[in-house]
């Protein structure tokens, strides 16, 4: 019972013990003099000033020391900038140095720190000096690389634990867009100066948004302040990594790539290399391997064959010298692989090189790759070739110092053609300064023609070429001034067929429009300053009993002779002979300059066009609606490459700018025949202008000019002047021949709106003048009819004449053209309808103005009724007397 009690008091009395030291510690810590002792012992435990808002601390169950507002100071040879920084800071203390009277760490956790690592000028690390040193390399002959640093104390930090990090870099004063969040895990010391990391962050950038960045895992062994680390071991894992986000970490842009990317790799520095006891300083050696998966375009789905690509790399990183060093470079695709090296340096504008050994490449590979970024691709395509090579590249601009490439030839095959493609033997490979693809021939032909043409025959004397559906490619690049080209020229028999095989790679090349028959090319892209960029177009194609079906067009355009050239970029057609609108045609057309981008960088056309004869009957055949419902609607997609154009035929015009001359040896509007028509004419937003247009009609001639406004309503204004013209052939109505003969002069200015014969008809209108000599009339006798007042059978005849007329209601009326003879004058009114009608009013001029003075009654011959069979009839009417 007595030993009890005394358990009891001594019990007691370390509870009091204990209470009084927490309580003692407690208000202790927040003393100042404890706040600068706490201060300095750990600013000696990280090696760095330290800035602490305020401790607190406890002694049960294990003496811990809790640090609100850390702030680790930077070395001044990394800026001034703060170190480590983090919301609190936990510290767990050692129970053997609290009973020597030190404070010794033991493991101390980190909630949300912030990490700035800074590389300054000497290519060192802040880093490098923060862990403690090794006990081995204290005061040793070191291997380190740059000032040392001098020795320190051995402390105890046995571990440290990050929760919710974040780790930023610089590179001196300037801080890099990359950076580490969600950084988690902990540092831990498992000998003198031998650190043990096992930390995973989640990769972030500044202004881009990831949605699937994965999570970056690091295991390893690194030393303290020992030559830059050393020695040391790091595993790295990376997966879950979309590629979009990858383009956005490594550029800061999305690129459009979808797929997944995952990445394994080691790094040791500071270890014995082929057994050497002394490794080279500063050399860290790597090994990387990189895959991605199902890889495809952004807007396309996923797919079975979507490829994948696997790549190794492995060598050294020499801090010394900037440079990376690759000994062993691998990629690996299913069909394909390549093996070399190669050599990067890290600074800016630094050289590098690659060798590769081997590499051989399949075109089931290169398809799955096209098809992967390339839409509407057809199912059935399918390619079989392998291609094999080798080289040496440097720089960039990329240039080529050694080089071979080679291929036996393949097949491909593709929906829509009997034939497969056949490719022969390539061969290329570095000459002088450039790298050259010799021909390399692409045929339709079957199998055995496409091995004669190869020079491969299995007799003497065999054909080496086939004739038709054959095409030979060529490629040049010089690695000097990055100036080069791909040419090729062939024959095809059935160009249609070209079609069929770019339709089969997604490439819709005739939209709108058909080609069939022959065709001749010889055509090169040329390109400088940088492979494929600022290319032109040079060369020429040959038509040859060629037909063009365009949307919207009710016969095919036939070609019988024509050619197709580019010079510089700039395109010309020279047409010997084709065949359209009903006419013979001749002629050249040449691109222009490009327009603005206001008017969407449309070339603008410049043609010289000669037809035999145009018809708009003719016209009507080839373009005219026909019954056929929403006929521009449905040519404006094919034709606008499925731009949404709302229906509205105005689009169309628009995307045609052109100017030139057109002449024809005839023309034919329904009863208007015209020859020799010659017209200088622009089309240009939605405007044709008819500047200037003169044509033989009727023996006389005709000039003048014409605008049409292509809107939802087409509005058109002519402006016509005649000379001369023979009234006995004037198409009015029929029998007008026989009723009129003389020669005429004037002008006229019309307008019409509307879509259709019928409705131009309805909404012509307009006025105009006229003058004419040695007028005959043939019928009546105009003046004895007047005179007597019984309509007399005779022939009139006028020396002159002229007035004003109107057009309007589908005919044409007059009010007082005046006739003039030798005995006397007659003034005509009345109106030609377009139809058969006529409708004539003779009076004499003399005889009305005395009637009109005295308001008497006047005789007037009235002729009217058909055209062929008009009658004649004698009228008294009156006359309203004139107010003088």
């Amino acid at each position: 019972m007595n030993q009890v009690r005394k358990l009891w008091k001594w019990v007691v009395l370390l509870v009091v013990v204990f209470v009084a030291a927490q309580l003692s510690v407690s208000f202790g810590v927040r003393t100042k003099r404890m706040h600068g002792y706490l201060v300095a012992r750990v600013e000696w435990a990280f090696g760095r000033p330290v800035q602490v808002s305020g401790f607190s601390a406890q002694i049960l169950p294990i003496p811990r020391l809790e640090m609100n507002g850390v702030t680790i100071g930077e070395d001044p040879a990394f800026g001034n900038e703060y170190f480590l920084r983090a919301e609190s800071m936990q510290a767990s203390l050692r129970w053997m140095g609290l009973l020597k009277g030190k404070f010794e760490f033991g493991t101390m956790s980190l909630t949300r720190p912030s990490l700035i690592l800074v590389r300054n000028k000497g290519g060192r690390w802040n880093l490098e000096g923060w862990l403690p040193r090794s006990a081995g390399k204290v005061g040793g002959a070191g291997t380190s690389i740059g000032p040392q640093i001098a020795a320190s104390p051995s402390n105890y930090l046995q571990k440290i634990e990050f929760d919710d990090g974040r780790i930023s870099f610089k590179v001196e004063n300037e801080k890099r867009p990359f950076a580490f969040t969600n950084v988690s895990g902990n540092v831990e010391q498992t000998g003198p100066g031998r650190w043990q990391l096992n930390l995973e962050a989640k990769p972030w950038r500044s202004g881009v948004a990831l949605q699937s960045a994965g999570i970056l895992y690091v295991r390893g062994n690194v030393a303290g302040t020992s030559a830059r680390l050393q020695p040391a071991q790091v595993q790295v894992h990376w997966d879950r990594v979309s590629l979009a986000d990858l383009f956005r970490l490594v550029t800061g842009n999305d690129y459009g790539v979808r797929g997944e990317f995952a990445l394994d790799g080691t790094a040791s520095v500071g270890a014995a290399e082929d057994g050497k006891a002394s490794p080279v300083a500063g050399r860290w050696k790597y090994e990387l391997k990189a895959r991605a998966t199902q890889v495809h375009r952004w807007d396309l789905t996923d797919r079975n064959d979507n490829p994948s690509v696997s790549a190794g790399v492995k060598g050294y990183w020499d801090l010394a010298s900037d440079e990376i060093r690759t000994e062993e470079l691998s990629v690996d695709l299913p069909q394909s692989n390549l093996r070399g090296e190669g050599t990067f340096g890290t600074t800016a504008n630094s050289a590098w090189s690659m060798r590769v050994d081997s590499a051989s490449l399949g075109a089931r590979d290169i398809l799955a790759w096209y098809r992967a970024f390339q839409p509407n691709v057809m199912e059935g395509l399918s390619a079989e070739q392998y291609f094999s090579g080798k080289g040496l590249v440097r720089g960039w601009p990329l240039r080529w110092e050694e080089g071979q490439l080679s291929s036996e030839g393949g097949v491909l095959r593709a929906p829509g053609l009997i034939e497969p493609v056949r490719i022969g033997r390539v061969r290329g490979g570095v000459r002088g300064n450039s790298f050259v693809i010799d021909p390399a021939r692409v045929s339709l032909s079957s199998a055995k023609t496409a091995v004669a043409a190869e020079g491969k025959t299995e007799k003497p004397g065999a054909k080496a070429r086939e004739t038709q559906n054959w095409a030979e490619l060529r490629f040049v690049h010089d690695t000097v001034n990055q100036s080069g080209w791909i040419g090729a020229d062939g024959h095809l028999d059935q160009v249609e067929l070209f079609f069929k095989l770019a339709a089969a790679f997604g490439k819709i090349v005739n939209r709108g429009w058909e080609l069939g028959g022959g065709v001749r090319s010889d055509v090169q892209w040329e390109w400088k300053e940088g492979m494929f960029r600022n290319g032109r177009w040079n060369g020429s194609m040959e038509f040859e009993k060629a037909e063009i079906q365009a949307a919207g067009l009710n016969q095919p355009i036939e070609l019988e002779e024509a050619r197709l050239e580019w010079k510089m970029g700039q395109r010309s057609a020279t047409i010997t002979k084709a065949n359209a609108f009903g006419a013979a045609w001749s002629g050249t057309a040449t691109e222009g300059a490009a327009r603005t981008s206001e008017e969407r960088g449309l070339p603008r056309w410049q043609f010289r066009l000669h037809a035999d004869h145009l018809d708009a009957t003719e016209l009507d055949r080839w373009v005219g609606p026909r019954a056929r419902p929403n006929w521009l609607q449905r040519l404006l997609p094919s034709l606008l490459g499925n731009t949404n154009v709302g229906g509205k035929p105005s689009e169309l015009l628009r995307r045609i700018s052109a100017e030139g001359e057109l002449s024809a040896e005839a023309v034919t509007v329904e009863k208007i025949k015209l020859s020799d028509a010659y017209a200088k004419l622009s089309l240009e937003n939605l405007e044709l202008n008819v500047r200037e247009a003169e044509a033989q009609w009727v023996g006389g001639n005709v000039r003048g000019t014409m605008r049409a406004e292509f809107s939802s309503t087409p509005k058109y204004e002519i402006a016509a002047q005649m000379e001369r013209v023979n009234l006995a052939e004037l198409p009015w109505i029929p029998g007008w021949a026989e009723r009129w003969n003389g020669l005429a002069s004037g002008r006229v200015q019309l307008t019409t709106a509307g879509v259709g014969r019928d409705e131009l008809l309805k909404q012509l209108a307009g006025r105009g003048e006229i003058q004419a000599k040695n007028v005959e009339f043939r019928g009546w006798d105009v003046a004895n009819s007047l005179e007597s007042g019984a309509a007399k059978a005779g022939i009139s005849r006028w020396e002159s004449g002229g007035g004003e007329f109107q057009v309007k209601d589908r005919g044409v009326s007059f009010d007082a053209i005046k006739l003039e003879g030798p005995h006397a004058k007659v003034q005509v009114s009345g109106s030609l309808g377009f139809g058969k009608e006529v409708e004539l009013t003779f009076r004499g001029a003399a005889g009305e103005a005395r009637g009109a003075a005295r308001g008497a009654e006047v005789r007037v011959l009235h002729v009217s009724g058909p055209g062929e069979t008009p009658r004649g009839e004698m009228e008294t009417v009156s006359t309203v007397k004139v107010k003088q």
